[in-house]
């Protein structure tokens, strides 16, 4: 009896020194906090604990003396609200993004289109011509019996050579593809001039060292039809035909040479014809179009031919309700010439231009 107690005596001494002198050789151990949901289950596991540490203290040779705890597995439990101290099972790792943004795809462009007239719309648009003026006059010479005097209009009577010059147009869209038009150019100069040499003006003999007051004046006016028989998205290509009304006046009076002087009116009814064509270069994301608007216009009849040449680009920008404003800009050549022995009057203007005008 006494020794049976002996032995339980010795097994409860070697159980409290098991734990009692695991935590003294290693602090590493973690403490852990139990969700109350599975501290149940650890509860009936206890007892088995108990018996095996028992077992493993009875057989000393396989029980590793210097025991080592293990990190927790990956599954972390659930921490209260306290403050627990533990150990994460995979190192913490900041997310980085790229140094470089990725690239977003822009949206593509929008299709280069050319902006309509409607049916029912007008176009009012005014230019300013910055021309080089040049022209020569005769006045009649052979058919009174006087030498035929051909009189430069820059040189002999003092007309500048650059002016700047106004012209108004019109168009009214009747049809998709027919339009009316009209525009005039009424031009207006004057000049003093000595002459320096002598001239013979219309059955007038003007001589040298008199003092002239000079006018220049004339109407260029066009009216007429257009149809467009090719138009795109990104062009279009019209004819234009009318009636060309061109009223030339130039006169000369000398009031220090006893009032001599005379005039030359020239009145041409022409027919006219031409082309124009327009080609969209870029459309903007607000509908804004950059294009190239070409024209070329030929008259004849009359004893006269006509040439009338516009090169330049367009800007167009919407104004809301089908409406558009347009600026203009570019090259223009306007001639007059004639083919007769007896009245001679032959002028052109040629320079830049600008242009602005409404779609409504």
């Amino acid at each position: 009896m006494r020794r049976n107690l002996c032995k339980v005596l010795v097994c409860l001494a070697l159980v409290l020194a098991t734990f009692t002198a695991a935590p003294a050789r290693d602090h590493t151990f973690i403490r852990v906090n139990i969700d109350p949901q599975q501290e149940s289950f650890f509860k009936a596991q206890e007892p088995l604990r108990v018996a095996q540490n028992v077992s493993s203290s009875l057989l000393p040779s396989l029980v590793d003396p210097d025991p080592k705890f293990e990190p927790a597995s990956a599954r972390v439990p659930r921490l209260s609200r306290s403050r627990a101290h533990y150990s994460s099972p995979r190192p913490i790792v900041k997310c980085k993004g790229p140094v470089c943004p990725v690239p977003v795809c822009a949206p593509p462009p929008p299709p280069c289109k050319l902006p309509r007239r409607m049916c029912g719309q007008f176009e009012l648009a005014a230019q300013v011509f910055f021309a080089r003026t040049k022209g020569t006059v005769r006045y009649p010479a052979a058919v009174l019996g006087f030498p035929a005097t051909e009189i430069d209009l820059n040189n002999d009577l003092g007309f500048p050579e650059h002016a700047t010059v106004l012209e108004y147009s019109a168009r009214y869209q009747f049809r998709p593809n027919w339009a009316f038009f009209y525009s005039i150019m009424p031009f207006d100069e004057r000049s003093n001039k000595t002459l320096e040499t002598s001239i013979y003006f219309g059955g007038q003999f003007i001589p040298t060292g008199c003092f002239t007051a000079n006018k220049w004046q004339f109407v260029y006016q066009r009216v007429g039809m257009l149809y467009s028989p090719i138009q795109t998205c990104s062009s279009s290509l019209s004819i234009t035909g009318g009636w060309l009304y061109n009223d030339s006046r130039v006169s000369m009076n000398s009031a220090v040479c006893g009032g001599v002087g005379n005039q030359v009116d020239r009145t041409r009814n022409m027919v006219v014809t031409g082309v124009e064509l327009q080609k969209c270069i870029k459309t903007m994301c607000n509908q804004a179009t950059l294009s190239c608007d070409d024209q070329i216009s030929l008259g004849w009849g009359d004893g006269s031919f006509m040439l009338d040449l516009q090169v330049g680009l367009r800007f167009t920008v919407p104004m809301n309700a089908g409406r558009w404003g347009y600026a203009k800009g570019g090259y223009r050549l306007l001639q007059f010439n004639e083919s007769r022995d007896d009245l001679k009057l032959d002028f052109s203007l040629e320079g830049g231009f600008v242009e602005a005008g409404l779609i409504f």
